[in-house]
């Protein structure tokens, strides 16, 4: 992993993924690209109203991220850290700045708002998540870094999950981290398809991981969501992994009702894979 995205919009929020990204970055070792996007404001009013010139705004986001670099640098000394800013909205700037910096993981903070696509992953990082080509690792704004040292892949034991689960083994063996890929069937498919399919992603995964941090867990629970809560809770999980296509858990989450709560949200960093279909 040779390249990090990190956004900031310089709140306390996005200092804590910035902590927690460069805490993590102890042991990975990748450049780290701070990023700030600004867009002028536009006011419908009869009313004259004095606005800051794009200059003006340029101007303040240099500022904020050289103060930003300036602090991060003398708390994690010999990191190698960029900054950049730019104009736009800023899903769409993360977006064009990852593809051109070609990023291998963009790390972001998090907070609730409406919605239970919102209250899970934040709507700014919910848009980038499914726009973006690299993994993205969302950060919940409570989340403490106290090492990553069990991470929960969780899976449909697919065959395009397959190239995901290598990339996050690759990430683990960085941190020293076990890779627990579990499956939770909810009795909706046929028991020997979903064991041929785990045995079969098994087979292929021992042979070529290397990697002997890993382990496969699977469990049987009606309610899904409430399976993985409950698991991630017992084992204390330090992070989630799920692939976004349109049969995964990832997206059967976000076709949940509204009300049905998230436990896992709130302090477990999740990250995102697209998958290959």
């Amino acid at each position: 992993m040779k390249t990090i995205l990190i956004p900031t919009d310089f709140s306390k929020n996005s200092d804590n993924a910035i902590h927690f990204a460069l805490e993590m970055n102890r042991k990975l070792n990748s450049k780290i690209v701070l990023f700030h996007s600004y867009v002028l404001p536009v006011f419908a009013s009869d009313v004259p109203v004095v606005m800051p010139s794009d200059e003006e705004l340029e101007k303040t986001a240099k500022k904020g991220i050289k103060k930003l670099k300036e602090k991060f640098e003398s708390e994690y000394p010999g990191m190698e850290i960029e900054t950049m800013v730019s104009a736009g909205y800023a899903e769409d700037e993360i977006v064009r700045i990852s593809a051109d910096k070609k990023t291998d993981l963009v790390i972001m903070g998090t907070q609730g708002a409406s919605g239970l696509r919102e209250v899970l992953i934040g709507s700014i990082t919910a848009a980038v998540m499914e726009d973006v080509s690299c993994p993205v690792l969302a950060i919940p704004e409570n989340a403490t870094f106290k090492g990553i040292n069990k991470i929960v892949f969780a899976t449909d034991y697919a065959y395009n999950d397959f190239e995901n689960v290598e990339k996050v083994v690759e990430i683990a063996r960085n941190l020293g981290a076990e890779v627990i890929l579990l499956h939770i069937s909810n009795g909706e498919i046929d028991k020997a398809y979903e064991f041929d399919a785990i045995e079969s992603f098994k087979e292929r995964m021992v042979a070529d991981s290397k990697y002997d941090k890993v382990s496969f867990k699977l469990l049987e629970n009606r309610e899904v969501i409430d399976g993985l809560n409950l698991y991630l809770d017992e084992i204390r999980a330090d992070m989630l992994v799920m692939s976004m296509h349109h049969r995964t858990f990832f997206q059967k989450i976000f076709n949940r009702s509204k009300t049905k709560r998230m436990a896992f949200h709130t302090h477990i960093p999740l990250l995102a894979f697209h998958a290959l279909d």
